[in-house]
């Protein structure tokens, strides 16, 4: 039997390396209890090779072969597609707040009060209608709800912007994002060749794909060699190893010169991808301002449109103080056009509202079916208001539901859309006819005589009438009255407020289970880790003592020699 005092003495000076090697990364894991997104790390050990002798073989201590990190994949995994709907919903949920504190009906300005108070001055016009104070006050009524008009389509305006700005912004915390995403997938691998475990290098990955997430429906998917790849859901490349492909936005003509998301492709070609993002604060974003936000805008401006072309209809039936009839009391609608971007280009339409007082608030669209005909879709009731295509010669105008609508130049063919209506930024615009502001004899309170106030009747019943049939205007056919119109409104923004705070939270609760069952997986637990330090520094003294045990047997053998 041979036995060798020196293996002794190395198997305890490895006891003491691997031991030294777990109090520190034991350390390492206390100091870090509180790091965002770190994992757990351990000292891998295993058996040092044994060495053979007479009897057999016999071990020759312990060795570290790496530093593992608690991770779980699978879980990571739910924690990104569940990031996704928290960004979308926190958007939401916040977007809402904002509307629901705009539409406000019980602080500050009222647009409920604001037209009661309106009618109401007109009422009294009907009871005087030659008193100067109730004409005075009739206007001033009209000026007051226009101003209320003005702010809320404004403050509506200015949130779309508001959200068009927080896309730019996303694009460019995204584009950090990718960039220091490909930088440490450069970095890990290098550091995995080198033979050091890249933990921190990987948390710190896995921390910027979780951010990530919360802003796009990034997919992860694992390349093998320690590098990570990322699409859309779609299947859109973000990440492709060494490579990130950089978002970038571009204000789309289409949408009132807001911003489309693009994403250069391999090949280095700009791609829409707008309408592809399917998750995270990104789709909230846009969600709500081509959406949410934009319909509430829509309904506010057609209820806008639909007050003066109601009460311009009735007043230019009467007869002012001083005779005369046919003036508008509201500064009438122009027709707005716009063409789609994707028009062939030689085309050019003029319309114009041909009966002020009769044409639809709606908004339409008019389609060239072919190189001389088109048709006209109501894009509020989805009616296709000319049934069949329209037949018509250039120069010649064609009056379609109240538009007379002139093609200047005509299409090579079919193809190219025009979005039209009197509507389009309304409540904005909302104003006083300066025919009134400026000679309130004007006002047009008598209807048989000058002084018999019958058309201030009418005007004043014009509150009660209903004017809305669904969301179509539907003058003296319709269900809904301007009040009703606006309370629908309201409903809906506060409707989609509950549902959004609903969805909100119960995905806060989902992520908060997620992130509890990640921490008992990868987080560090200060109890544990202090027991795992008491093992670790007695498994050193022990070491260290059996080096105390070698030396003592050196200094035998050398004593009887």
């Amino acid at each position: 039997m041979t036995t060798n005092i020196f293996s002794i003495l190395n198997t305890a000076k490895l006891g003491l390396q691997s031991q030294q090697l777990a109090i520190e990364v034991t350390g390492n894991n206390v100091a870090n209890v509180q790091t965002e997104g770190y994992s757990r790390q351990t000292v891998t050990l295993e058996p040092n090779t044994p060495r053979t002798f007479g009897l057999g073989q016999i071990g020759t201590g312990v060795r570290a072969t790496g530093i593992a990190r608690s991770f779980d994949q699978f879980l990571f995994n739910q924690i990104l597609g569940e990031n996704q709907s928290l960004g979308n919903f926190s958007i939401r949920r916040d977007v809402f707040e904002n509307l629901e504190i705009l539409l406000n009906e019980s602080e500050g300005l009222s647009l409920n009060n604001e037209l009661n108070h309106f009618f109401g001055a007109l009422s009294d016009l009907a009871n005087n209608p030659t008193g100067f104070s109730e004409r005075t006050n009739a206007i001033a009524a009209g000026a007051s709800l226009s101003q209320t008009f003005n702010k809320l389509g404004n403050a509506l305006t200015e949130e779309r912007l508001n959200l068009d700005r927080k896309v730019d912004d996303e694009v460019t915390q995204i584009n950090s994002l990718l960039t220091e995403i490909v930088r440490l997938n450069e970095s890990i691998p290098s550091s995995n060749l080198t033979g050091f475990s890249a933990n921190d290098l990987s948390d710190q990955r896995d921390q910027l794909v979780k951010e990530l997430s919360k802003k796009l429906d990034a997919t992860l998917i694992s390349s093998g060699d320690g590098k990570i790849n990322l699409t859309l859901a779609d299947g859109t490349p973000l990440v492709l190893g060494d490579q990130a492909f950089t978002l970038s936005t571009q204000g789309s003509s289409n949408n009132g010169g807001l911003k489309d998301i693009f994403i250069q492709d391999p090949s280095g070609t700009p791609v829409n991808i707008t309408n592809t993002i399917q998750g995270g604060e990104m789709r909230g974003l846009l969600d709500m301002r081509d959406t949410e936000v934009a319909n509430a805008l829509d309904k506010l401006d057609r209820l806008a449109a639909s007050i003066v072309t109601e009460i311009n209809r009735v007043h230019q039936e009467g007869l002012g103080l001083d005779g005369t009839t046919g003036n508008d009391f509201f500064t009438a609608l122009p027709v707005t056009i716009a063409a789609d971007s994707a028009n062939s280009g030689g085309s050019d339409i003029t319309i114009i509202n041909a009966s002020a007082t009769t044409t639809s608030t709606d908004k339409f669209r008019l389609n060239f079916t072919a190189a001389n005909q088109f048709e006209v879709i109501n894009r509020t009731t989805g009616q296709n208001v000319t049934g069949s295509p329209v037949t018509f010669t250039v120069g010649t105008p064609v009056n379609v539901d109240g538009f007379a609508i002139t093609i200047n130049t005509a299409p090579s063919g079919a193809g190219d859309v025009f979005d039209f209506s009197t509507s389009a930024g309304a409540a904005s615009s909302l104003s006083v006819s300066t025919t009134l502001l400026a000679d309130s004899q004007k006002l047009a309170a008598g209807l048989n005589s000058t002084g018999d106030g019958d058309n201030a009747l009418a005007l004043a019943g014009l509150q009660t009438r209903g004017v809305f049939s669904g969301l179509g205007f539907a003058s003296g056919s319709g269900s809904a009255t301007f009040d009703d119109f606006y309370s629908g409104l309201i409903n809906s923004v506060g409707n989609g407020a509950r549902s959004a705070q609903t969805l909100a939270q119960q995905q806060e609760s989902i992520s908060l289970q997620l992130d509890i069952r990640r921490e008992s997986v990868s987080g560090v637990s200060i109890d544990e880790e202090m027991i795992n330090l008491i093992k670790f520094q007695q498994a050193f003294q022990a070491s260290a003592r059996m080096i105390s045990i070698v030396d003592e047997m050196f200094d035998i053998l050398q004593n009887q020699i």
